[in-house]
Formats: C-alpha cells, structure tokens, sequence
C-alpha cells in the first residue's frame, strides 16, 4: 500500500477537455475554519472524497452568494495523486438544483401526512368492527335469543370503541389540514421562488483510486469584525491600575451560518487593493477670455486656481469578566503576530449565524500602571477630567475602536480609542473629577489705539485661572488654553508681562494651544495667569477666525 502523502493539486489554466465522460459527485462538506478580516471573511470548508481512477467533478452546491468565485482554492492530502483540472463557480439555476433542505421538508410533511391517512384508515375500520358487535345477527345470538346483558356489555363497548376512533379521526384530520398549508407555503415558494445559491465546480482526474480530505477556501463579503474595549481604572490603590480588555465585535451577513467552526480574527485589510492610488498630477492653466468673459456676467469672479479634475474625495471612516469566589475568567486567544498582521484564534469551536446580530469576543487583555492627570479648558469648562495616560507596550497595535470605561467599579461612560503601536502615547478620559476646583476669571479686557496720529489699534486680554486640590492625594493638572495666532504679517500678538509661562505650545499639533502642568499637594491652591496684547494697523478691521489650526 502506498504510504499517505499530499495530494498534487494543482490549477490549470484550461478545463479538461474530456468532460463530458466526466462524473459528477455531490460530497457534503461542512464550514471548519473561518478567518474574519476589517473588511471580509475566508472561509475553509471540508470535505472527504473516495474516487476511483479517472475524471470527476465535484460539485459543493451550497456556497452563499457573496462568495467571491475568483478567490476559490482547493487543497489537501490523501492516499494517491490527484490532480486538479479547474476550479470554478456560478448560481445554480433552478432546474439543476433545488432548494434541499425545502425539498427534504416538502418531503417530510408528505410522508407525514400519508402515515396519517392510514391512521385514519385503521380507526374507521375499528369502527365497522364496533358496529358489527351491535348488529341484530349479533344481538340475537340466533335460536338461543337475546341476551340482555350482552347485548348491554356489547353496546357499550362499541360505544366506547367509536368515540375513541372518532376522536382521533377528528385529530388526525385538524393535523391533515395544517400540513396542507406547510405543503402549498413551501411548493410555492419552491416554484415561484428558486434558490439563489453558488454552485463550486471543482474538475478532478484521479491517475489511481484517491481517498482523502479536501478544503475549499473562499472570500466573502458582508462579514467584518471591529475592536472594542473594556478600560476598568482602579484609583484607590496604592498605584492607579488600568485593566484594558480586547474585544472582537463580529458581525456577518453572508447568508451561511458558521456552526461550531475555528474562529481567527485578523488584523490585515484585504479589501483596500495591493497597490498604491495613482496621484494625477496638478496642472495650472490659464483660462481662456471668452469663457471668463462668460463666467464674470453670469457668477462671481473665479479664483485664482481653478477647480482640478480628478478622483472624487471619500470620507474617512472614523474609526466582562467577572471574579466570584473561586475564579471565573474569561479564555484567552492565542495571538500570532506576523510582519504585517496580528491573528488571534478563538480558544475552542465558536458558531455564529448570519444575520444582523453581533457578536463580541475577548482576544486579549493587559494590566496596566498609567499615569493619572486631571485636564482643564477653564476657557470652555470649568470642569476637571481625569484621564489615564500609558505607553503601549505590545507588538500587536491598538485598533481603533469604541471603549467602555469603568472607574472604581462604576459605569464612567464611553469613548473611542485612537490607534496606536508599540511606545505611543495613548489617553483615555475617565469623566468629571468633582475633587478639583477650577475658577476662570477675566482681569483685563481693553480696546484702544496707539500712537500721535493713532497709526494703529491695541486689543489686550488677561484671565486668572484658580486651581484647588479638594482630594485626599496629591493631583497632577493639565491646564490648556489658547493664545492668538495670526496668519498676517503686520498682525503682532506678545505676551503680556508677568504671565505665568507655559509648559508646552502647540499641543497636538494644534497652533496657539498652550498648556500648564501644576502638581498640586492636597488642599493646596495655585494660580496662572494668562494673557496677550494684540496689535494691528488702525485702519483695518480684525476678523478672528477660531478653529483654524
């Protein structure tokens, strides 16, 4: 006996030519191992074939719609060599395939109702037996005459005997009626509306009798899975510690059910294309006369750099577990970080049916030290927030995604999670922190002009902002405001004198915002001064313009 190897599939760019001495055979396969992408799904279904030698076609006929027909591959192993003529799919028409599992039904309440018409068939001939006991021959009982007491005995039992078969009759009739309606329901939609599903054909020539295991992989579409998050923040320890917890968000509409499958999730986006978007180059022309002439009488003036043909602008996309005496945790997936993509397996078999709901499953969790600080725009809200901020530490990036946060057991609201990798700063906001008093007060607010013959115009604002610890420890605050930024030449903005000095500019990039960090002992106060003198010639009028960066 030859010793089992793998099987030499391989793709030809042709189909057989002998195909019509093909034979077609239908091998059940069942779904055993799914990948779910950002923005698809493979799927891995599995089949075992016994082939004797020659030519074959294997046809898996319950494949869903949205099975990508370019991306099917097959392989596997057996005892013997296998090669593979071609690979391909299309919608079963009607009359080549029917709707089994219908048809397995439609068959069904057929033989229901057939075994039910015997049933009735048997309680009426029960009663002709009963009502054979009450005849006057029988009654009679010939020259010896009527015997009172059987003839009592008689009656009742054919009494008894017709109720009984009557009933059931009656039973079996209302049962009859029901499956007539389940039987038309299902052979009118069977006539009026055929099943649409994708049909593989996959073209075998066995050299010699092959037995052995096959797999068919495809793509779908409709089935993606987002990350979410469940970031727990304990304070009243010694060290603050934040528990981030991983979470895939599977949804999956693809018209086949995943029933007790290996689940992965990946990290890799397979729907973007390979390639880089082509850049069309920018190209200035000047515009002809006549057709400015033609613009100017019906529209405003054109701008300098007239509109550019080219790709039209896509929107971007924005992008628990419970302790209880003993242990009771959450299993742990197994992460495979490659060089371009992070996978998680799913510990165990997972199902998931098609349709609109979701499903979240944990791939991950850490436990953290971050660094607590309590953050102000006292120009917009008095109110302190306080925000845990960390490095990432893991090779696998943070997607983004949604969080749920807890702070000190306690439901703190949601937010959404920035991506990040290895050594980025990521921070999340745990709400209000009622312990730090905040007070913004304005000092200065003139208007004026400068100079003999008022050549130009002076604005100048001062604030006071008040900080207070009310906790029981030691805070680190985050003050932010914004000093003026101007995008004009002879627009001067200084700081005025005595102002307490920032410890950072350009926040995030953001021009003009400026922030201050105060640690501060409990109980302790502290203030900041802040302000700026705006200078401009008079005869201009100033427009501020808030939001630029």
């Amino acid at each position: 006996m030859k010793p089992q190897r793998l099987a030499a599939l391989t793709l030809a760019l042709v189909v057989p030519t002998a195909g019509a001495s093909a034979v077609d055979l239908r091998p059940p396969s069942r779904v055993e191992a799914v990948t779910v992408f950002p923005d698809g799904a493979s799927v891995t279904r599995r089949f075992t074939v016994d082939l004797p030698a020659g030519e074959h076609v294997l046809i898996l006929d319950d494949l869903p719609l949205t099975a990508d027909a370019g991306s099917l591959r097959v392989a596997g192993s057996g005892r013997g060599d296998l090669a593979i003529g071609s690979v391909d799919a299309r919608e079963a028409r009607p009359t080549e395939r029917a709707d089994v599992q219908a048809v397995q039904r439609l068959e069904a309440l057929r033989d229901e109702r057939l075994a039910l018409d015997d049933g009735i068939a048997a309680e009426r001939m029960r009663k002709r037996a009963a009502e054979a006991l009450i005849a006057p021959a029988t009654l009679s009982a010939g020259e010896r005459g009527l015997d009172v007491a059987a003839a009592r005995q008689a009656l009742a039992a054919a009494h008894e005997v017709t109720l009984a078969a009557d009933r059931t009759i009656r039973q079996a009739e209302q049962r009859q009626r029901g499956l007539d309606r389940a039987i038309a329901e299902i052979e009118a939609s069977l006539k009026a509306q055929p099943p649409r599903r994708l049909e593989a054909r996959v073209a075998v020539e066995a050299g010699a009798p092959f037995r052995g295991e096959l797999t068919l992989t495809y793509a779908v579409r409709n089935a993606r899975w987002t990350p979410v998050y469940d970031a727990r923040l304990v304070t009243t320890g010694s060290r603050p510690a934040l528990d981030l917890i991983r979470r895939a968000d599977i949804r999956q509409q693809t018209g086949e059910d995943w029933s007790d499958v290996t689940l992965t999730v990946s990290t890799a986006r397979v729907a973007r294309g390979g390639a880089v978007p082509v850049l069309p180059p920018l190209v200035l022309r000047y515009q002809e006369a006549e057709a400015m002439r033609e613009r100017s009488s019906a529209a405003p003036a054109p701008t300098a750099l007239p509109a550019l043909a080219g790709p039209p602008l896509r929107p971007g996309r924005p992008h628990g577990e419970t302790v209880v005496a003993g242990r009771v945790a959450e299993a742990e997936v197994v992460v495979d970080m490659g060089g371009f993509q992070a996978t998680f397996t799913v510990p165990g078999r997972t199902t998931l049916v098609s349709g609109d709901g979701a499903r979240a499953l944990r791939i991950g969790g850490a436990t953290i030290t971050p660094d607590l600080v309590s953050r102000v725009v006292p120009s917009l809200d008095t109110t302190a927030f306080l925000e845990a901020r960390f490095r990432h530490g893991e090779d696998v990036p943070l997607m983004p995604g949604r969080v749920t946060l807890y702070r000190d057991g306690l439901f703190a609201g949601r937010t959404t999670l920035a991506a990040a990798t290895r050594d980025d700063e990521v921070k999340l906001g745990f709400g209000p922190d009622d312990l730090i008093r905040v007070e913004h007060q304005v000092v200065r607010r003139t208007d004026g002009s400068a100079g003999l013959i008022s050549t130009s115009r002076i604005e100048e604002r001062e604030f006071r902002i008040l900080l207070r610890n009310g906790a029981p420890a030691a805070r680190r605050i985050v003050v932010e405001d914004r000093m003026p930024v101007t995008e004009v030449q002879d627009i001067v903005v200084e700081t005025l004198s005595g102002m307490t000095a920032p410890a950072a500019r350009d926040i995030d990039g953001r021009r003009g915002i400026v922030a201050w960090t105060v640690d501060l002992a409990p109980g302790a106060s502290r203030d900041i001064r802040h302000g700026w003198r705006l200078r401009w010639p008079a005869e201009r009028r100033l427009q501020p313009v808030e939001g630029r960066l």
